[in-house]
């Protein structure tokens, strides 16, 4: 197919490359470092549906109700130049093909499961900041990014200062990021040691932790205050179903910590918190179903045994269903109805949800490696990408 004539429809068109016959142009990425060893076919493939691009992996929160990177509680991320050859890389082939191949896609996710807002970025040379990364992402491929924050240590100087030039940054520049997504839960590792002091009885210290998170949060919204102003920022909120043992956990402990929470915030700001409704406890606490925590992994344990049973066995029947397919007809679902997930070793996953259930919890996912890798500067080996089963 001759570049040029390219229909106009085909250019225009949510995920294009995919809508190319791949023997057409193959050959058309050759001399990008970032593709090399990697097929067209294969890179129409992440372009559609494409989620995440990960730049950090591991998580230090403990969260008593999560799998994914639970463990280790230590943090790692992309090397900055693989990040600079993703993006480099797909620019180079938007320009040779003359369209860019991530059109249809909304936003990019950079974490699968993460707390980044005050994590230096590694590179070859140094660090860099998030600010960095979510810049050169909208200017490069024009996805604007979702970011997620648990909040920080406000007494660490770099984790405040980050997280206060993050804030200012999107504020001027609105179109880098799609949404920021501040996440509260009564499930934070801090959370847990106040729940356990508390079963010890030693309510001083279950007071202690319970107001260095409350702290934490309010202090983050506080950050992010005018991004909530403006729609830019919302609040990720979870707790367990209302059953017994979960006392602690569930919907009405939720609200009363996250009105402890608003309380520290109406100290911090004053009046203005008038003009932001969506943050009002009445406003922000009205539950229902998606506010609950997956009954997944470690959640499972926060629903009644046998209650989950049907979304587990319909992730393990989904398994089975991907394992008995050929491998064109298996590419061809994971092609059509998973989102891609690039990790920060270019390693390239795709996660389908189990969606034939009733969900009694918030919808878990299969997730499932493909044979794709982009050619990542950084060859170490990293942890899987977990799936919900």
């Amino acid at each position: 197919m001759n570049l040029r004539h390219i229909p106009a429809n085909i250019k225009n068109s949510s995920f294009p490359l995919t809508r190319i016959n791949p023997q057409h142009v193959e050959g058309i990425q050759k001399g990008i470092p970032l593709f090399d060893g990697v097929g067209i076919k294969d890179i129409a493939f992440i372009t559609k549906r494409f989620e995440t691009l990960n730049l950090f992996r591991g998580c230090n929160l403990g969260c008593s109700h999560c799998l994914k990177d639970a463990k280790p509680l230590k943090n790692s991320t992309i090397l900055f130049e693989d990040l600079v050859r993703f993006l480099d890389g797909f620019k180079a082939l938007n320009e040779r093909l003359g369209f860019n191949v991530f059109q249809g896609n909304k936003y990019v996710n950079i974490i699968d499961d993460s707390n980044p807002s005050d994590i230096p970025i590694r590179g070859k040379s140094r660090n860099h900041s998030v600010n960095e990364a979510l810049k050169i992402i909208y200017e490069k491929i024009n996805l604007p990014s979702i970011f997620v924050t648990s909040g920080w240590n406000s007494a660490s100087k770099y984790s405040q200062q980050s997280s206060e030039e993050l804030a200012g940054m999107i504020e001027k520049n609105p179109d880098f990021v799609k949404s920021v997504e501040v996440s509260i839960n009564p499930f934070s590792g801090i959370m847990e040691k106040s729940r356990e002091a508390l079963r010890e009885n030693n309510q001083s210290r279950s007071e202690f932790f319970r107001n260095v998170y409350t702290d934490r949060m309010a202090n983050a919204l506080k950050v992010f205050l005018k991004l909530f102003g403006t729609g830019k920022a919302s609040i990720i909120y979870r707790h367990a179903p209302d059953y017994k043992g979960n006392e602690l956990v569930g919907e009405s402990e939720t609200r009363r910590l996250y009105e402890e929470i608003y309380s520290k915030l109406e100290k911090m700001t004053g009046s203005v918190l008038e003009n932001i409704p969506y943050l009002r406890p009445e406003n922000l606490t009205s539950f229902d179903k998606s506010h609950l925590i997956e009954s997944s992994g470690r959640g499972r344990r926060f629903f009644p045994q046998g209650r989950n049973l049907k979304e587990q066995q319909e992730l393990i029947d989904e398994a089975l269903e991907l394992e008995m397919m050929s491998p064109d007809e298996r590419s061809k679902e994971l092609l059509d109805c998973a989102v891609k997930c690039v990790d920060i070793d270019g390693k390239v996953y795709a996660t389908m949800p189990a969606s034939k259930v009733e969900y009694i919890s918030a919808p878990i996912e299969l997730t499932v490696p493909t044979n794709i890798r982009l050619n990542y500067e950084n060859k170490s080996a990293v942890p899987p990408v977990f799936s919900d089963i």
